[in-house]
């Protein structure tokens, strides 16, 4: 028996929300002599997971994916409901925005299979989710504005770890043979938006 594609998104929604929030873990742990602060390091591979889901998911799926992942991390960063739920939009908003411009500039979708598009959406994604994440801070937390360079280290990390995860995801699914199954679930999601 085949899932219908709402079905095949609830599964994956459920397993990759607690993935994003297991490897925003991971990544500290692996790279905490890189962090700045517990939302900004040099190199964060989570950053390529937000780009994935988008992408794979499309816009609405993979909002709600990011967002449930963050909202299983805020309780521990010691943030009140509103704080966590600010960040947890952030987080998903900036990947969505960068989705959107990209289409916008190129008049186009994007295709998974052109390595330039796929770098050229990491660097939106990496402007944009610090760009979002910044503001929100301004306006909900300004104890995490704490030099004026964290914005450029949070686009630097950002970028290198949706490269990083890019160059495995895509070596990965070479390997293994999935692209195929990636590629179908990303047309059809293409196809519904």
């Amino acid at each position: 028996m085949r899932l219908s594609l709402t079905q095949e998104k609830i599964l994956l929604l459920a397993l990759c929300a607690p993935l994003f929030a297991g490897a925003h873990l991971f990544n500290g742990w692996l790279f905490q002599q890189f962090e700045l602060t517990a939302h900004i390091s040099w190199i964060y591979l989570p950053a390529f997971l937000r780009v994935a889901y988008v992408l794979v998911f499309g816009p609405a799926w993979g909002f709600a994916t990011i967002f449930l992942g963050s909202l299983l991390l805020g309780g521990g960063f010691d943030e009140n409901l509103l704080q966590s739920l600010t960040n947890a939009v952030a987080s998903a908003l900036g990947p969505v925005l960068a989705l959107g411009l990209f289409r916008l500039l190129k008049e186009r979708a994007l295709q998974l299979s052109r390595l330039s598009d796929l770098v050229q959406m990491c660097l939106l994604y990496a402007m944009l989710n610090a760009l979002v994440h910044h503001a929100a801070w301004t306006y909900q937390q300004p104890e995490q504005l704490m030099v004026v360079s964290q914005l450029p280290i949070m686009v630097i990390g950002d970028l290198a770890g949706a490269l990083i995860g890019a160059g495995l995801f895509t070596l990965l699914m070479r390997r293994l043979g999935l692209y195929q199954v990636v590629s179908r679930l990303s047309q059809d999601t293409e196809e519904q938006t």
